[in-house]
């Protein structure tokens, strides 16, 4: 947002909130000695009129650009030759699905995609795996699969991947397996007691290892 649009909405903001304060004070009963008083000034009821007409001014924008506005589908990726080549956000989140599913780790749930006029390309990813799957070896594979492809699509203009994974179709044991010791492999071999007294059992240096996943929103 540019510094003239910050300071139009400040001041837009600050009339609105003036024109609140204005009209509820009095509602509420709330200091009835001072708003009688600022009523009796020609310049307290110009500027509460004046708030009053900025606050619904700002509303009827509002509410017209929410009505009749519509959204950019098209990404300019390249400007070439005084030309621009451009994508739309639908092709991107196809492509995004696609790679997700051509991983064989689950579907694309849901693809947002979003881009300013000249900024970044925004992507996030909603992964409903079709099992639990470990997350810390599984993501960096599909997250650099979704950097290489998007990047045929967006080029430079590609800004930054966001994967969310969702609750899994079919839940499934993560537990990691001991491996077993190569020293110890013969059955039998009972390990040399350590020096000024007998060892006790070795230590279990293994444990599970649990993923969680968020679940679905809004739904």
């Amino acid at each position: 947002m540019g510094g003239f649009r910050r300071f139009v909405l400040f001041v837009f903001s600050l009339a609105g909130i003036a024109c609140l304060l204005a009209l509820a004070l009095p509602w509420f009963g709330l200091f009835p000695d001072e708003i009688a008083l600022l009523e009796e000034q020609g310049a307290y009821i110009g500027a509460v009129e004046v708030c009053l007409g900025m606050t619904a001014a700002w509303l009827v924008f509002g509410l017209g650009r929410s009505l009749f506005s519509r959204r950019d589908n098209a990404i300019t990726v390249m400007d070439i030759d005084g030309g621009n080549i451009t994508v739309t956000r639908s092709a991107v989140a196809s492509q995004a699905s696609h790679i997700v599913e051509a991983l064989g780790l689950g579907v694309a749930k849901d693809v947002d995609v979003s881009a300013s006029k000249r900024g970044p390309v925004h992507v996030v990813v909603k992964v409903t795996p079709y099992e639990s799957i470990d997350v810390t070896s599984e993501a960096p594979v599909l997250h650099e699969a979704l950097v290489t492809g998007l990047t045929a699509m967006c080029g430079e203009r590609l800004g930054a991947i966001d994967v969310e994974f969702l609750e899994p179709q079919q839940a499934s044991s993560l537990v990691v397996p001991a491996e077993e010791d190569a020293e110890t492999s013969d059955e039998g071999e009972d390990p040399a007691p350590a020096e000024g007294g007998d060892a006790g059992p070795a230590p279990d240096d293994t444990g599970d290892i649990t993923i969680r996943m968020s679940g679905e929103r809004g739904e």
